[in-house]
């Protein structure tokens, strides 16, 4: 799966992404809004107060999962 810059805000907030190598108490869930991410790559790219940070995980390194309602 892959979220690109382009789509909507409300669209993106329906997704969070959670690392696949990491086991800690929060499972892995990355903090701040998804700007893009794609689950091929590991890359996502996050905002976190304001300020945009592209994060790699290697290849299948996160996972874009639906947010509980």
């Amino acid at each position: 799966m892959k979220i690109e810059r382009y789509h909507g805000e409300d669209d993106k907030k329906r997704w969070m992404a959670i690392r696949t190598d990491y086991c800690g108490s929060n499972g892995g869930i990355l903090d701040g809004d998804i700007v893009e991410a794609d689950e091929e790559s590991g890359d996502v790219v996050v905002k976190i107060n304001g300020e945009e940070k592209t994060l790699s995980f290697g290849p299948h390194g996160i996972r874009l999962i639906g947010r509980g309602r």
